[in-house]
């Protein structure tokens, strides 16, 4: 009696399975410095992608320092420091308790070191912009690579930050015009909330803390970068991981985390 039999499975190949290519990185010439920059403001994708070829980030940030410096130099030069500094003290409950034990001597004395220091920062600004901008790309690294699987060496991530905050520039230019143009800068919130760009500059900013907070969030300008920093790390990514939407998704709830940290934290100490 015959019994069927099983087919005989083939003998194995001497060849290795095929592996799919990895994704290869762009080489050969690219953009220009001048072409990416320009690209952030018309074609965001083409320059986020180059930086896969070259993740070089020193132009932006310079530019971004030039311009922040020249503000700096612009805003000590036309405003009183020491009236600034006295305009924080009044929007602060806790500097206007610790004015008050002062004596009218001691009170000269810290407004004045206060106004001295604030000078200093203005002229050291572009080294807050780095430091920043090195803080922020350490934090986006670990939340787009280790959280959302993105592959994104730390060099390409600094020049995303700095890319995206380009838009940012024209900020600080119109705001050094205005100082410019003013007939009195010291009108000028500079270190509050100084331009029309957002919804909270039409509002009290000594009034509903939260709801003030909330409306200067919702600035033009800070839009546009957070939707940069979320189209950089999707298409700079070598495995082109997150999605779009996702990295742009994720940037708004990081965005938002920041924002309500903030003005939890302005509420509870001023």
């Amino acid at each position: 009696m015959n019994f069927p039999t099983s087919p005989t499975p083939p003998p194995p190949s001497p060849y290795p399975a095929s592996v799919p290519p990895a994704p290869v990185e762009p080489t050969g010439p690219g953009l220009s410095e001048a072409e990416r920059l320009i690209n952030v403001f018309i074609a965001p994708k083409k320059t986020f992608e180059d930086l896969k070829r070259n993740a070089s980030w020193w132009a932006p940030w310079l530019i971004a320092a030039i311009f922040t410096l020249i503000l700096g130099i612009v805003a000590v030069q036309k405003i009183d420091m020491a009236h600034l500094v006295q305009q924080q003290i009044d929007r602060s409950p806790a500097a206007q308790k610790r004015m008050e034990r002062a004596t009218p001597e001691q009170r000269a004395q810290g407004i004045a070191l206060q106004a001295t220091i604030t000078k200093v920062t203005f002229y050291i600004s572009p080294l807050f912009t780095l430091l920043g901008g090195v803080i922020v790309a350490a934090v986006l690294l670990f939340i787009f690579n280790f959280v959302l699987g993105a592959e994104v060496p730390f060099s390409r991530a600094l020049a995303i930050v700095f890319y995206s905050g380009i838009p940012g520039v024209l900020v600080t230019i119109l705001l050094t015009i205005s100082i410019l143009a003013s007939s009195d800068p010291s009108t000028i919130d500079i270190a509050g909330n100084p331009m029309p760009t957002n919804l909270g500059f039409c509002l009290d900013s000594q009034g509903n803390k939260l709801l003030y907070g909330i409306a200067s969030a919702v600035d033009i300008f800070k839009i546009w970068g957070i939707v940069l920093l979320g189209l950089g790390f999707s298409t700079a990514s070598s495995n082109r991981k997150p999605s779009t939407g996702t990295a742009i998704t994720t940037m708004f709830v990081v965005y938002g985390i920041v924002i309500l940290v903030g003005i939890g934290f302005r509420m509870a100490f001023n």
